[in-house]
């Protein structure tokens, strides 16, 4: 699975918990940033069920039950085997790489020192994609691309359609969004990838 490819069919991505993950995976957005579970949901069987419908990106830092070390990356390749991750740790982060699996570092933009300190660890940490928090940062969208080079996930914040087209006209790969009522929004995009 090339999460690029998935995000250029759709750019939509649901940023999902236990609770509303079936509705995530009967969706039409193009893969899920599972936020906010914890070990024993991740070990069952429906999870796996739900992993092989459609890509899961564990946010590794809001798991619960499990520490934030090379070790827990090692146990979720392992053991939950999902798409990928998303950390905003650069020690998660390089493990990942190093196990080969599909890296989201999630930046957070408040101002010109974060800009600029997002930009080096994004260079240092080379991820696969980047999730930039919040999404009405998007007028920015160009200079972290321009300086990393990196396919871009703006969220946070995102509650109406015409956000999640300002967005993506705004140069973003993709969009990631909790509100559920936005998950089978309709985006005509040109190739990008």
């Amino acid at each position: 699975m090339n999460i690029l490819q998935e995000i250029n069919k759709n750019p939509i991505l649901a940023a999902a918990s236990n609770e509303n993950i079936d509705l995530a995976v009967s969706s039409n957005v193009s893969a899920i940033i599972l936020m906010n579970t914890n070990l024993n949901e991740l070990m069952t069987e429906e999870f796996q069920i739900n992993n092989i419908k459609k890509p899961i990106f564990l946010h590794t830092d809001l798991i619960k039950g499990l520490s934030n070390d090379k070790e827990a990356i090692n146990f979720i390749i392992e053991h939950i085997n999902p798409s990928g991750i998303v950390s905003t740790k650069s020690s998660i982060l390089r493990a990942a790489k190093k196990k080969s699996i599909t890296t989201i570092q999630r930046i957070f933009i408040i101002d010109s020192s974060s800009l600029n300190k997002s930009i080096e660890s994004i260079l240092e940490n080379d991820p696969d994609l980047v999730e930039m928090m919040p999404a009405f940062a998007y007028p920015i969208v160009d200079i972290i691309k321009k300086e990393t080079n990196k396919p871009i996930i703006l969220g946070g914040l995102v509650k109406r359609e015409e956000q999640i087209f300002e967005i993506l006209e705004s140069g973003a790969d993709g969009v990631s969004c909790s509100a559920e009522t936005l998950w089978n929004t309709t985006v005509k995009k040109k190739n990008i990838f």
